[in-house]
């Protein structure tokens, strides 16, 4: 009878991640200028996920050596005021402050994060991850400590010079904004991001990235 339930247990635990799998699965929102938008609920805080697709006539080194570059990430991540590195492990691993600016009556967010960049030695494809580590520095007064957020950036070589980006984000700005409003709003800056970033990729084509294999 024990083997029985517990069979029947699992059964309908298989059932249930299959069915919510499909339930939370990406919608396509809308192309803007280019970029896919992605959006799925998050179970738990019921703020939407968002992931973006596009893709760039470049090299991947001109697009890794932009999103390394972490001084002019102002100049193209969207309302960005200031960043840098709080501690670097290595090339391709390190802690970073970002601060960005939001609009009244919000008060400003600020985040840390813990980056890495990784290579796939056959694909080529390059993977940077950025997770909250929200306690490495004490808060400033006046500004709102995001806490929970987790980033990923996916660089995939294509044919004929082309680059694919994908962006996903899952955070939460925390404060005092409604949800409603931050899921209106998910995919604004995001997308003013990526639009800047291939402003810039032109700088860079000249640019050295250690890590990288072409």
């Amino acid at each position: 009878m024990k083997r029985l339930t517990m069979l029947c247990w699992l059964i309908a635990s298989m059932h249930f991640n299959l069915l919510f799998a499909q339930t939370n699965s990406w919608k396509f929102r809308h192309d803007h200028n280019g970029v896919q938008v992605y959006t799925r609920k998050d179970s738990t805080s019921g703020i939407l996920e968002l992931k973006l697709r596009t893709e760039v006539r470049a090299s991947l080194r001109a697009v890794v050596a932009l999103a390394s570059d972490i001084p002019n990430l102002k100049n193209w991540a969207f309302r960005l005021k200031e960043s840098y590195h709080i501690r670097t492990i290595s090339e391709t691993e390190g802690y970073l402050y970002m601060r960005t600016d939001f609009p009244l009556p919000f008060s400003d967010r600020d985040m840390i994060v813990h980056y890495t960049f990784k290579q796939d030695p056959h694909t080529k494809q390059v993977t940077s991850t950025s997770k909250s580590a929200y306690n490495l520095i004490p808060e400033k007064e006046g500004i709102v400590r995001v806490r929970a957020i987790e980033s990923k950036w996916t660089y995939t070589p294509l044919p004929g010079g082309m680059v694919r980006l994908e962006y996903q984000l899952k955070s939460d700005p925390g404060g005092s904004i409604p949800k409603w409003l931050i899921n209106l709003a998910v995919d604004d800056g995001p997308v003013k991001s990526v639009l800047g970033l291939k402003q810039q990729l032109g700088k860079y084509e000249q640019a050295t990235v250690g890590f990288l294999k072409e």
